[in-house]
């Protein structure tokens, strides 16, 4: 009843914006960040209303004033941010976002952290660590975004003297010679990321999670999407652009690949090459 008047609330105040999801995906959902801190700026005056899921991740954010699962009816104050990809596409994704809500300013996605929730994480793992997920979503990009548990693996072992923290779905497969925090809400998992010394991972929401903390990154791209499109200039990103790449398109979903060919091509000693050298690790 309350959450029924707040929305009545809302809908006949004149300065209003109502900021509408694009998709479930949590990644996709983190991207919203980007828009509402364009609006926030340009709209200080105005009510912000966050249709969305995850709500954890916009817990502290002082972007916008009221979030709901409740799908309201569009009006002309609606923004629905989106972005395209193709293989022909040259605008990186968080341009194409802040572009919604302004012609000048490029925004990154940002979560709000608060000190007390960061020391909690800080007592439970009291460490140096590293932070990996050897698995990517896997409902629209099929196998194309997989390097390989094998070859995470491989990763691993080569930095044995340093703590790593495995993260992801309750039921990925589990790396040897890991901490278990697989299953952690999504916010305790950005927490975890926040306090490493950096994320290992695939391209996706996790990578923007990290972004979204300060964390730096190693991405493991492949050819699947051109890296341009989504990387962040501190990470390290590590792409293999073969004949067929990049094959990702925001038009259907895709099939597995049965050469995989662009991931084949990445050799764990390379990633581990550039870690050593990045992150002065031996």
């Amino acid at each position: 009843m309350f959450e029924y008047i707040k929305l009545i609330y809302y809908l006949i105040r004149p300065k209003t914006i109502f900021i509408r999801k694009f998709s479930n995906a949590m990644g996709d959902t983190l991207l919203l960040t980007i828009a509402l801190q364009g609006i926030r700026k340009q709209n200080p005056k105005h009510k912000v209303v966050l249709e969305a899921k995850w709500h954890e991740l916009f817990k502290n954010n002082p972007n916008f004033d009221w979030i709901t699962d409740r799908h309201i009816r569009t009006t002309k104050r609606h923004i629905k941010p989106k972005y395209y990809l193709y293989p022909n596409s040259t605008v990186p994704i968080y341009e194409q976002v802040s572009k919604y809500v302004s012609d000048q300013d490029v925004y990154y996605p940002k979560m709000y952290l608060d000190e007390n929730e960061i020391g909690l994480v800080k007592e439970k793992y009291p460490y140096a660590y590293i932070v990996i997920c050897p698995h990517g979503k896997r409902k629209f990009s099929a196998n194309r975004k997989e390097w390989g548990i094998d070859k995470f693996q491989v990763v691993r072992n080569h930095f044995s003297n340093i703590y790593f923290i495995q993260i992801g779905i309750k039921d990925d497969e589990l790396l040897n010679d890991v901490i278990d925090a697989r299953g952690e809400n999504i916010r305790e998992s950005a927490l975890i990321i926040k306090n490493a010394m950096f994320f290992i991972g695939l391209e996706g929401g996790l990578m923007h999670i990290a972004k979204a903390v300060g964390a730096r990154s190693v991405i493991i791209y492949g050819g699947f999407i051109n890296k341009a499109l989504s990387e962040y200039n501190e990470n390290i990103n590590i792409s293999n652009m073969v004949d067929c790449s990049p094959c990702f398109s925001s038009e259907k979903k895709h099939v597995d690949c049965p050469t995989m060919k662009c991931m084949i091509g990445i050799n764990p000693d390379k990633v581990i090459q550039e870690i050593e050298q990045e992150f002065k690790l031996m």
